[in-house]
C-alpha cells in the first residue's frame, strides 16, 4: 500500500512539474529556485503547488532522509505559492508548511511552533476546511501530545459540512485514547504534584 502511494505521489509530481514548464518554459534552464520562484506569476502557482504537495507526499512515502533532503525546496516552494495565490486549495501552501513543519524532526528544523503558526493561517483564510484541521489535530496536536488542541480540532472538523472529512474527525476522536492515553492518566493525582 505505502509502495502504491508512493508510486502514485512521484507520478503526480512528475505531471506538476511538466504543467509548470508548460506555464513557466524558462524554469527548466534557470540556475537555481530561488530565481525560478522569484520569476513565477500567479499563473504558475497551481502547478507549482501541486508539484510540492505530490514531492512531498512522495517523500514522506520513502521516509525522513527523503524529506530532509528536500524540506528546502518544498519550504521555498510552498512559501511562493503562499504569497502568489494564498486561498489556493484552502490555503493548501500554509497547511503543507505546517505539516513539512511538523515531519521534520528537531534536528532538521522540524518546530511544531512554526507548524502550529501555518496551520493557524491556514485556518485564518479557510476556516471550513476539514483537511487542515485534521492535518493539524494529527501532527502537531499528537506530536506535542496536546489532547485539547486535538479535540477542539477534530470537534470542529466534525460539525463541518465535509461529510468524509467529518466521519475521519469523528474517526480520529475515536482513537484519542489510542493517541493520547486515557484522559485519566492526564489528571493530578490528589495530594501529588502541582506541575
Amino acid at each position: 500500500m505505502l509502495q502504491e502511494l508512493a508510486r502514485e505521489a512521484r507520478s503526480c509530481a512528475d505531471d506538476a512539474r511538466r504543467a509548470w514548464l508548460a506555464v513557466q518554459p524558462e524554469a527548466a534552464d534557470a540556475k537555481s529556485l530561488p530565481q525560478v520562484l522569484a520569476a513565477a506569476g500567479p499563473a504558475a502557482a497551481q502547478p507549482m503547488y501541486l508539484t510540492a504537495a505530490c514531492t512531498s507526499a512522495w517523500t514522506r512515502a520513502q521516509g525522513f532522509t527523503l524529506l530532509i533532503d528536500h524540506r528546502d525546496e518544498l519550504g521555498q516552494i510552498f512559501t511562493r505559492v503562499a504569497q502568489l495565490a494564498p486561498d489556493l486549495d484552502e490555503a493548501g501552501a500554509e497547511r503543507e508548511l505546517g505539516k513539512l513543519f511538523a515531519a521534520l524532526p528537531a534536528y532538521a528544523g522540524g518546530d511544531l511552533r512554526k507548524a502550529r503558526s501555518h496551520f493557524e493561517a491556514a485556518l485564518e483564510r479557510a476556516p471550513d476546511s476539514t483537511r487542515t484541521r485534521i492535518a493539524f489535530a494529527r501532527s502537531v496536536a499528537v506530536k506535542a501530545q496536546d489532547r485539547a488542541l486535538f479535540e477542539q480540532q477534530l470537534n470542529a472538523a466534525a460539525e463541518l459540512p465535509d461529510t468524509m472529512g467529518a466521519t475521519e474527525a469523528r474517526d480520529l476522536l475515536a482513537r484519542e485514547n489510542e493517541l493520547f492515553g486515557p484522559a485519566e492518566a492526564a489528571q493530578p493525582i490528589p495530594g501529588g504534584p502541582t506541575h
